[in-house]
């Protein structure tokens, strides 16, 4: 019986492909085992019984601790702020453009 949600060597060659890796066949059909169990592992998941279980935020009970926000009065000057920026214009910090 074909699984049509498994991982196949194909599917782990088109996403080395679009994350620039370069992997041999025996490399793809590795990883394709691989991350086939892992899926394979987390669909049993689905079998678990959690209609009983109420919903949380955070697996430890209580609280979280928040502390004030106060003032220390110690604040850095422009220049030390850029001082280890890899590029720099006036008063900003110059990042790589990532948007067309």
């Amino acid at each position: 019986m074909s699984d049509s949600n498994a991982i196949t060597a194909e599917i782990v060659a088109k996403a080395a492909r679009l994350s620039r890796i370069a992997l041999s066949e025996d490399e793809r059909l590795v990883m394709a085992e691989q991350l086939e169990r892992v899926r394979a592992w987390a669909a049993l998941l689905q079998d678990v019984p959690v209609a009983d279980v109420a919903p949380m935020l955070h697996p430890h009970e209580g609280a979280m601790r928040l502390r004030a926000d106060e003032d220390t009065g110690q604040t850095l000057t422009v220049s030390e702020v850029l001082a280890n920026a890899p590029a720099q214009a006036e008063d900003h910090f110059l990042v790589p453009r990532v948007v067309g």
